[in-house]
């Protein structure tokens, strides 16, 4: 349920959101959404760019594509 609430989110909001909004807008709390984002990214789902004090969670390619 918190994967499909985060990819249904994300696809709204042009498939990338920083990780800080989408905790807000979900409100799941930092441990499970961080779970449910490893989660995504294991399935190839999801990817965190973590490079800047900000992450950015985006939709693969990969996913865009199905």
């Amino acid at each position: 349920e918190n994967e499909m609430n985060v990819v249904s989110l994300l696809m709204k909001e042009s498939g990338q959101m920083k990780r800080n909004a989408l905790e807000k807008e979900t409100g799941l709390a930092k441990s499970s959404l961080a779970s449910t984002l490893y989660g995504l990214e294991r399935k190839n789902i999801v990817n965190v760019d973590k490079t800047y004090g900000v992450h950015i969670v985006k939709l693969t390619e990969w996913f865009k594509e199905l």
